[in-house]
């Protein structure tokens, strides 16, 4: 700012003392470089069964089918690419979950760890992956199931009584009639969100999972008090100080 006096214009520098330009990126310099993860590599995947890491096509192959585990999450909603009802669906399931059912189906599939569903962008870095299974193998492994469930229903009928007709199949479904008997997507997503509650892998998974938030619970825990501790030591020590000048 000027100031006249005598007819001459004195000019005030307003700065820091000593002279010179601040720098105003001076304090970023000092402070120590953020290092990010590395981000891992999407085209990961791992086959089940191994042995046919090298011959399964699945890439481009129409009987293979995906399943993100957003589709059968009921934490998310129909917007965010939940595709069954909320009361069929499952809490948080991964990939490995899923996978965990498949191989316990029989059913062959690869399963990429590390995919980012495009409509859930959350799921991303919170659960990411997909898994993709041969839909072929698994209708020909419901039609199995479903074959087997009827042949025990047809012996607990028949337990009493033997029957030699062969009028005892009737109530077999015609599996070849599209009419009777179709698999969808749907319907697989189904199957699977409901047996993942059941497999040891998601068990062993969710007790690991409590034991470490109980863990860490105790540690917040363990610090408040210390915190405590310190404080009241710290109040203490300092309302015993008696003010004044020390006597000779």
């Amino acid at each position: 700012m000027g100031k006249k006096g005598g007819g001459r214009v004195i000019m005030k520098q307003m700065g820091p003392k000593g002279g010179g330009m601040m720098n105003p990126l001076a304090d970023m310099a000092q402070q120590e470089p953020i290092i990010l993860p590395t981000k891992p590599d999407s085209t990961t995947t791992y086959f089940y069964p191994r042995n046919q890491a090298y011959s399964m096509n699945y890439k481009n192959n129409s009987n293979f089918n995906c399943i993100w585990p957003t589709y059968i999450d009921a934490n998310k909603t129909v917007k965010e690419g939940r595709r069954i009802g909320k009361e069929r669906s499952i809490n948080c399931p991964t990939v490995e979950d899923i996978s965990e059912v498949l191989q316990d189906m029989g059913v062959r599939h690869v399963m990429q760890p590390f995919k980012g569903y495009p409509r859930d962008v959350e799921s991303r870095w919170d659960n990411p992956g997909r898994v993709l299974y041969d839909m072929t193998q698994m209708e020909r492994n419901m039609e199995l199931r479903l074959q087997q469930l009827e042949h025990d229903d047809d012996d607990d009928d028949d337990n009493e009584e033997e029957n030699d007709n062969d009028n005892g199949n009737d109530s077999v479904p015609n599996l070849d009639d599209d009419d009777e008997f179709v698999v969808t997507q749907k319907s697989v997503w189904k199957i699977v969100s409901g047996k993942i509650e059941g497999m040891p892998g998601r068990k062993q998974r969710l007790e690991e999972k409590k034991r470490l938030e109980e863990e860490e619970k105790k540690r917040l825990r363990d610090e408040a008090r210390m915190r405590a501790v310190v404080s009241k030591k710290t109040a203490t020590s300092s309302g015993s100080k008696k003010k004044g000048k020390k006597k000779r």
